[in-house]
């Protein structure tokens, strides 16, 4: 017969069975800031006096003691006796508390000692796995999710409700939301799962809130576990200012793919036809810190064999100028559409970057509208 059994140890192994009987079983409490150290009683029915004595907390009178077993966690009355084999408990809470709380974990409502719990706690005691994410409801905004270091304030009005859920993690691919269901993505993957080309000759880099972009390699991994995260930022490797002739335009209609990019990126636009000219307007494109207004116009040029023949320029209302007054090249023509006088950029594709019908697209070349507005604020 086994000298002695470990509660903890038993009760996490699959199965309803009871505990086999021993001389001795050990017990692990936790004392308001963390578990002591395992202590043995010789009783596989104590008294809540009997557990507290065991760990030296007297009189049982000024404590609350819970239970964690397979119900969950309940309170144990002063007097009572606590069947702990056949309850396959886990693990003891006790607190020198004058009153309890309420908080609810995925449903179950449970008593708690202290007016705050920690989210490792919660962890523990919903055995919420560690893909799963932890979050606290709001009724005005949206739900928080818990970090590991988190703690729960008990003590107002309102009962607390946590949830778990399959955590997600989230990146921005030029300008398309991934929502993932790994911390980790390749580069490569990312660009494929945003609808992009990652053959491209795309160069990529990190933009990471209060520091300089962070180049990454396609083949570079993506931790969004580390904080300040924003977005990946991509650019064609070409791009040579200069002039460049307009192509002929007529009368069209977005192809799916590109009307469900500009969907996904949440941008508003109209297709118009000016003269002969066919034209896509961006409207209230948001632009990068550093020129004299936060958002314009931004006008594509669509010809009549797109995709067959090449996008190529952009046209922005109104004129942009940048805050250090400082002259941007190649934007001094103008273009009028629809009766409004358009600001021409002369962006033009060159070596890896150089247009592909069966790969380019309006998707690409609003990344090399997004490098060249932002190339020019550095």
């Amino acid at each position: 017969m086994t000298d002695e059994i470990d509660i903890e140890d038993c009760a996490s192994k699959p199965g309803e069975a009871p505990l086999p009987f021993a001389p001795g079983y050990r017990i692990r409490l936790w004392t308001g800031d963390a578990f002591d150290e395992k202590r043995r009683i010789e009783d596989a029915m104590p008294t809540p006096e009997q557990i507290l004595e065991t760990f030296d907390l007297r009189p049982a009178r000024d404590y609350v003691l819970l239970i964690l077993d397979r119900h969950g966690v309940s309170e144990l009355p002063l007097g009572h006796t606590i069947d702990i084999s056949n309850r396959r408990t886990e693990r003891f809470f006790a607190f020198k508390a004058e009153r309890t709380y309420k908080v609810e974990l995925n449903g179950d409502r449970f008593t708690w000692g202290a007016p705050t719990i920690s989210a490792k706690l919660l962890r523990l005691i919903g055995r919420v796995p560690d893909n799963h994410q932890l979050a606290l409801a709001r009724s005005d905004k949206a739900d928080e999710v818990l970090s590991d270091d988190a703690t729960v304030n008990l003590a107002g009005d309102d009962l607390e409700t946590v949830t778990s859920r399959q955590a997600t993690w989230k990146l921005k691919v030029q300008g398309i939301l991934l929502t993932l269901a790994t911390p980790t993505i390749i580069v490569r993957d990312a660009l494929i799962k945003a609808g992009l080309d990652p053959d491209k000759g795309w160069t990529a880099a990190l933009k990471i809130k209060g520091e300089p972009r962070e180049a990454i390699g396609l083949d570079g991994i993506i931790d969004l576990t580390r904080d300040g995260i924003e977005k990946l930022w991509l650019r064609p490797s070409n791009i040579q200012n200069g002039e460049a002739p307009c192509g002929l335009r007529s009368d069209f209609q977005l192809g799916e793919h590109d009307s469900d990019y500009l969907t996904k990126r949440g941008l508003t636009w109209d297709t118009l036809i000016h003269g002969a000219s066919r034209w896509v307007i961006l409207r209230n494109f948001p632009l990068p810190e550093g020129y004299t207004v936060s958002h314009a116009d931004i006008a594509v040029q669509i010809p009549a064999t797109y995709p067959m023949a090449a996008l190529d320029m952009f046209y922005c209302y109104p004129y942009l100028q940048l805050k250090s007054r400082r002259t941007i090249p190649q934007t001094t023509a103008r273009q009028s559409i629809d009766g409004k006088s358009y600001q021409r950029w002369s962006r033009h594709r060159q070596g890896e970057t150089i247009w592909n019908p069966n790969t380019d697209s309006l998707i690409t070349h609003i990344a090399i509208i997004d490098e060249s507005l932002s190339r020019e604020v550095g």
